[in-house]
């Protein structure tokens, strides 16, 4: 296994997932809104006609970029877990 400096990610003191705590980790969030909010129009600005299999195609799109997006949060963050709030024997490098 690979020797990580620092986590992009650490998982969240609510809930189950991460957090992004460093640059890298923001501008992986901040990169996926824009594309697939920036992508929406050139999908979804098609005739009538049409609309069902743009959606489709638009909907897939998300899907593969949603899953991008949980492959670099695994690589570049502890494995998640659920938690409810901060106790003692959590590791201050993986929960935030």
């Amino acid at each position: 296994m690979e020797n990580r400096t620092q986590y992009w990610f650490k998982r969240r003191r609510y809930g189950y997932g991460w957090i992004p705590v460093t640059w890298q980790g923001w501008s992986v969030v901040i990169g996926y809104v824009v594309v697939v909010a920036g992508l929406a129009p050139a999908f979804l600005d098609a005739p009538e006609a049409d609309q069902a299999r743009e959606l489709g195609f638009y909907l897939l799109f998300v899907a593969m970029a949603t899953a991008g997006l949980l492959f670099i949060s695994l690589a570049r963050g502890p494995r998640p877990k659920w938690r409810w709030g901060a106790r003692p024997e959590d590791n201050p490098d993986e929960d935030f």
